[in-house]
C-alpha cells in the first residue's frame, strides 16, 4: 500500500515542475520514511528520489539531504536497481556536503557516506561511471575544504575522476563533476583549462543526449552546467553571458537558490 502511495505521487511529480514544487516537501517528509525498511524500491520510486534529492539542493535543504541519505543506507532494491540507491544516497550527502561548507566535521561525516556508498555501488557494478564521478567529486570537495587530507583526497579524486571518463566520456554528469571538482580547486593554469574543456563538453552533451538511461537511473546536472559557466563567465567580466546562463538554469529549475542569488548580485 505504502509502495502503491510512493509511485502515485511519483506519476504526479513528473508530470509538471509546478506541481513538482507543491509536492517534494510532502514526499521527503513522508513517502521516504514509510517506504524505509519495507518493500523493495522500484525503478519509478528511485526516479522520484533523485527529484527529491535535486529540489532539496536547489532550496538549501539541507535537512532534507542529510535525512535522505540516511534513510537510503539502510534501503533495499531488486537486482541492479540496488546500486541505485547506493549511488543516490552518495548524491544526497555529495548535496548537502556542498551546502554545509562552514562546518567541517559535519561534512567530512557527508564526504565519508558518499565515498563509502558510491564504494557500494561500485562493488554492484565495477564500471559504473556515475558513482565513479560522483566518487571523485566527494575526494575532490574533501580535498579543498580540508587543507591536511588535500594531496590523499586530491590523488583519490583525480584517479577517480580519470577513469570514470576512461569509462564514459560522453557521460555529461562525469564532464561536469570533472569540472566542477577542478573548478574548486585551481583558478589559473593547465587544471583550470581542463576545466573549462570539461565544463562545456557537459553542456555540449546535455544540449545533444537523449539520456536512455532506464530503471531510475541519474538525469540530473543540466542547471548546475549554466551555474558553472555563469560562474566563469563572470570570471572573464562577460556579465552578459552569466546572465544568459543562469537564466537557463533559472528556466530548467525555477526554485535554483544559488542561480537566484548570483541572478540578482548581477543586478538581474
Amino acid at each position: 500500500m505504502k509502495s502503491d502511495l510512493a509511485h502515485s505521487f511519483g506519476a504526479l511529480i513528473r508530470y509538471s515542475y509546478v506541481m513538482r514544487q507543491k509536492l517534494l516537501t510532502l514526499l521527503m517528509c513522508f513517502v521516504l520514511p514509510v517506504t524505509a525498511g519495507h518493500a523493495a524500491m522500484r525503478a519509478a520510486e528511485l526516479a522520484d528520489t533523485e527529484a527529491i534529492i535535486e529540489y532539496a539542493s536547489h532550496v538549501d535543504d539541507f535537512r532534507h539531504l542529510t535525512q535522505v541519505s540516511e534513510l537510503l543506507v539502510d534501503e533495499s532494491a531488486r537486482g541492479d536497481l540496488q546500486k541505485l540507491v547506493h549511488y543516490y544516497s552518495a548524491l544526497a550527502a555529495y548535496r548537502a556536503a556542498e551546502i554545509d561548507e562552514d562546518i567541517e566535521f559535519r561534512v567530512g561525516v557527508l564526504l565519508d557516506r558518499c565515498i563509502d556508498q558510491g564504494k557500494a555501488a561500485l562493488k554492484i557494478d565495477p564500471e559504473y561511471a556515475d558513482a565513479l564521478a560522483l566518487m571523485g567529486a566527494c575526494h575532490g570537495l574533501a580535498a579543498s575544504r580540508q587543507p591536511l587530507s588535500a594531496i590523499v583526497s586530491g590523488n583519490f579524486s583525480a584517479r577517480e575522476l580519470k577513469r570514470a571518463l576512461v569509462l564514459e566520456p560522453e557521460n555529461p554528469r562525469v564532464q561536469l563533476l570533472q569540472a566542477v571538482t577542478l573548478l574548486r580547486r585551481y583558478e589559473t593554469g593547465v587544471r583550470m583549462q581542463q576545466a573549462r574543456d570539461a565544463l562545456a563538453r557537459s553542456l555540449q552533451l546535455y544540449d545533444e543526449f537523449v539520456d536512455l538511461e532506464q530503471d531510475g537511473g541519474p538525469q540530473w546536472g543540466r542547471e548546475h552546467a549554466h551555474l558553472w559557466m555563469a560562474r566563469l563567465a563572470r570570471k572573464d567580466e562577460q556579465p552578459a553571458l552569466a546572465r544568459d546562463h543562469l537564466e537557463q538554469a533559472l528556466l530548467i529549475a525555477p526554485q535554483f537558490a544559488e542561480a537566484t542569488r548570483e541572478l540578482r548580485d548581477l543586478g538581474g
